[in-house]
């Protein structure tokens, strides 16, 4: 796979230098419009069309009529001044609090009025005369005086947005730059349904004489924003750029983030269809060469979205609940309107597909882990799922890719009766960010491709390993469960304080393992993670962590007490370890994850250390940890093997059989005990020995929401307490997804050793599993195995997984450690660091050298992977990069070879 990104940036060059396309305008025109609006005979041969409208559309412009009949007109011809948080206060901030309530009132009215508006002018009903506001005069006068009125209040061809963010901008006032017209740099990102409108009102505009007026200024909010400045930085003003390196770096012309991706589809787009200077077209169509070359691409490092593994990443790191499936369909909105054209190449869609299919690996039926959304924890997480859907149509459809892959993974993974139901219709075409409306057309896109009768794709299953999210994902029918750990390379957590998002995610990343297998669809409240109501918040499932008060925490207040405690990491979060050995491997449906545990101070200095190993063989999940020492002065080490809330008749959880009756309960195991428990969630679980003792608990928990509101609810949970600075505990438990009856966990419990035989913990996890034949070598240090055990050494720190297969024995083996340079006093800095220290640099390709007791020889011709006999010993010489596994078979070498 990395050879895929790796050519990227060799064609890049030359593509760009390719004679124009035939790029028909008129037919991008009518292609994109057709993307975005309804017609008539849409609601004919889309039965769900009618619905959406009468159900939804329908009342969304009437109010978006009656809003811009009743709106105010405040402060006509007074530059909008949208202040950030940076400035609020200060001497520079222009926003007091009645300019601040005006300002969110008109918001709403250019970001969601507006554009509401226009389509309610250019969407016919299902029959005559249902929507009134079809091509009506008043609608239109009205579109137009709120347009003036926005051009009044400083959204014209001079509005400055040079960063969303804050800083760049309070600098630049500081240093003296007078902002012309209005200042719309913290809303920045909130354009896109204002400029589709002007796309979607291009003809009447015209005829009112005003297109030119609204071309240039839609030409401004695209060329001269901020977040998009690396791609049209040869045509943008030097102010758009204040928060760029002058001169912009090779490495960064024409790169967006997954923000910038999205802005350059809903932003870009409309503009660039209504340009009509020859010129400028010819610029243009440049810039959208670069743009689809540089972005739609697997990267290397942490820039950019897509990476070798298929993870989207955002802010440094894997963001898969948020952000990336956003740009995942922006990518493939760009793939579907360019079809037919040069403008992309088979690399591309690619890259788009390899994305799409991670993502759905990832997620259960349609959740992703709160540890892989950032700090946007809030809900259920399954929004994300529906811009995959419509990812995947838009590469399905035949006007687009028509990609048989695609077509059968979104025949598995689109189910109209979840989308479509009555209190998630409304939001399937919705956007976000200012765009009200995604796009209407999808439902003729779905119906289309539903109707293609394609056989469905294979439900996900088996052990994958995304080295780039610093997590693995063991799937068997209808469960998920998640493994995350962090790194040198990747961050822990996002939850700035001051935000209020996930005030409290500090130990998200300390080995979480997260079981979904219950709700309709399985999700991750479904499974009794229900964050927003009682959830004990440092009790995260899997992690081996302090357990801290959970308490509100105002920020400037943590970074005195940080101060104080001689903390000297600059961030609260988002911060690195020293560590490189955390990823996996996987050899078919079997595989194992590791993490060299090493946690950061949140509060208190921290030595806490712990090898972690979680073991995906056959319908099983194997927890194994050793070596965990220290932690915090003042908070005790936990091990918590579960955390689930209770529900209205569902199972109370237990412990060796009993239920307490469905009352409180709490229960303490002394350590070396064999346990039998039970969450409320279905799942079962075996403690086959621990050096700490278990709590089991049964009660109402008291907790905050990340806004710091009260909340409670009764959950059953069970946890290893290690103390105040253990020295070298160890645990061992299994879990038993989707075990409701606790039929397996009996079983299991009768004779452990036939499920797995623990062969060393103390130098290296080794485990076998006799059933499977499958033998686990997690080297966290190159060290040597038992005289009977195939695999006797590596030369560098690495995951092993062999399966027997007769006389043949199959391997897979990884190098779980990205190789990126880095210095190690930085690491301190965080994402500050990071995003700079790793952002283009490509993983490093170890040459791993595995030793093997007997005679082999490799099974065939495998690139990169070589063997020769030394003695009764093979010496195999691996190439392994980006923590992918490499697979290969071994046979007895023939005789005299």
């Amino acid at each position: 796979m990395n050879r895929l990104y790796c050519c990227v940036g060799l064609c890049v060059a030359a593509w760009a230098q390719a004679s124009a396309a035939d790029l028909s305008t008129a037919a991008l025109v009518e292609k994109y419009d057709a993307l975005l609006l309804l017609s008539r005979s849409d609601f004919r041969t889309a039965p769900v069309a009618e619905t959406v409208f009468e159900d939804v559309l329908l009342e969304q412009f009437e109010t978006a009529v009656a809003d811009a009949q009743r709106y105010a007109y405040e402060l006509r011809g007074v530059p909008a001044r949208y202040d950030f948080e940076a400035l609020a206060g200060s001497e520079t901030s222009t926003e007091s609090e009645s300019s601040r309530a005006a300002n969110g009132r008109f918001l709403e009215l250019f970001s969601s009025t507006l554009p509401l508006l226009a389509y309610a002018y250019r969407i016919p009903g299902p029959g005559r005369g249902d929507n009134p506001y079809f091509l009506d005069r008043d609608v239109l006068r009205l579109y137009a005086f709120v347009l003036e009125y926005c051009y009044s209040r400083g959204l014209t061809e001079l509005a400055w947005m040079p960063d969303h963010a804050g800083q760049a901008s309070l600098k630049a006032i500081r240093d003296g730059l007078v902002r012309p017209s209005g200042d719309f740099s913290s809303v920045g990102l909130r354009m896109g349904g204002f400029i589709q409108s002007i796309f979607l009102m291009r003809e009447p505009l015209a005829q009112l004489g005003l297109l030119d007026k609204y071309r240039r200024v839609a030409r401004n909010l695209v060329i001269n924003n901020g977040v998009m400045y690396a791609a049209f930085f040869p045509y943008a003003r030097e102010d758009a750029g204040t928060d760029y390196p002058q001169p912009l770096p090779d490495e960064q012309r024409y790169h967006l983030n997954a923000d910038g991706v999205r802005l350059f589809v809903d932003y870009f787009f409309p503009f660039f269809l209504l340009i009509e200077d020859d010129r400028e077209q010819q610029e243009m169509e440049e810039t959208l060469r670069r743009v689809v070359a540089t972005n739609i691409a697997v990267k290397p490092g942490v820039q950019g979205t897509i990476k070798p593994d298929g993870t989207g990443f955002h802010h440094g790191t894997a963001y898969v609940g948020a952000y990336t499936p956003y740009a995942f369909e922006s990518f493939a909105e760009l793939l579907y309107l360019l079809e037919g054209t040069d403008f992309y190449r088979p690399i591309n869609l690619q890259a788009v597909k390899l994305a799409l299919q991670s993502f759905r690996t990832m997620v259960q039926k349609y959740t992703a882990s709160s540890a892989l959304r950032g700090r946007l924890i809030d809900g259920d997480g399954g929004d994300p799922a529906i811009a995959v859907t419509r990812a995947m149509a838009l590469l399905a459809h035949p006007d687009g890719a028509n990609d048989v892959e695609m077509q059968a993974r979104f025949s598995e993974f689109f189910d109209p009766d979840y989308f479509f139901a009555d209190e998630r219709l409304g939001e399937y075409h919705a956007g976000r960010r200012g765009v009200p409306i995604r796009g209407l057309g999808i439902y003729r896109l779905i119906d289309d491709v539903s109707s293609l009768n394609v056989i469905p794709a294979d439900v996900p299953s088996g052990a994958i390993i995304k080295p780039y999210a610093a997590a693995a994902f063991f799937r068997r029918n209808n469960w998920l469960v998640t493994a995350k750990g962090f790194s040198r390379y990747f961050w822990d957590y996002e939850g700035p304080l001051e935000k209020w998002q996930n005030s409290f995610g500090q130990n998200w990343s300390n080995g979480l393992l997260q079981v979904f297998s219950a709700g309709d669809p399985v999700s991750e409240t479904g499974s009794g993670h229900d964050l927003l109501r009682g959830w004990d918040w440092y009790h995260v499932p899997g992690t081996t962590a302090s357990h801290y008060p959970i308490e509100q925490r105002e920020y400037a207040d943590v970074l005195e007490v940080r101060r104080q405690a001689g903390i000297t990491r600059r961030d609260i979060h988002r911060n690195y370890n020293t560590r490189s050995f955390v990823g996996g491997v996987t050899l078919g449906d079997h595989g194992f994850f590791v993490q060299d545990l090493e946690a950061v101070p949140f509060t208190s200095p921290t030595d806490l250390r712990a090898r972690k190993s979680y073991f995906f063989v056959g319908d099983k999940v194997l927890a194994l940890g050793t070596h965990v020492s220290g932690g915090t002065a003042a908070e005790a080490t936990h091990t918590t093997l579960f955390q689930t809330r209770v529900g209205n008749g569902a199972h109370p959880g237990s412990i060796d059989g009993d239920t307490g009756g469905a009352s409180n309960t709490a229960t303490r195991s002394p350590a070396g005990t064999e346990i039998r428990l039970t969450d409320s969630a279905g799942n079962s679980y075996f403690l086959a020995g621990s050096t700490a003792d278990l709590y089991f608990t049964r009660r109402r928990q008291r907790s905050l929401t990340p806004g710091y509101e009260r909340t409670s609810a009764t959950y059953v949970q069970a946890y290893l307490d290690h103390g105040i600075k253990p020295n070298g505990d160890r645990y061992e438990y299994v879990v038993i997804p989707s075990d409701a009856d606790g039929s397996k966990l009996e079983s299991l419990a009768a004779d452990p050793s036939a499920y797995y035989r623990v062969v060393d913990s103390e130098r290296m996890h080794l485990v076998h599993f006799p059933e499977w034949r499958v033998t686990a070598y997690a080297f966290y240090e190159p060290v040597e195995t038992p005289a009977d055990q195939m695999v006797r050494n590596v030369t560098v720190p690495a995951a092993v997984v062999a399966q027997q297969h007769g006389t043949t024995v199959q391997l897979a083996v990884s190098v779980p450690d990205m190789g990126w340079e880095y210095e190690h006093g930085e690491l301190y800095r965080g994402l500050s660091y990071g995003s700079r220290q790793y952002a283009t640099q490509s993983a490093a390709t170890h040459e791993l050298t595995l030793i093997l007791r007997g005679r082999w020889q490799v099974a065939g011709a495998t690139e990169g992977i070589s063997a020769r006999l030394r003695g009764n010993e093979t010496i195999v010489e691996i190439s392994c990069s980006d923590g992918l596994s490499r697979e290969f078979s071994v046979e007895p070498a023939a005789a005299g070879g």
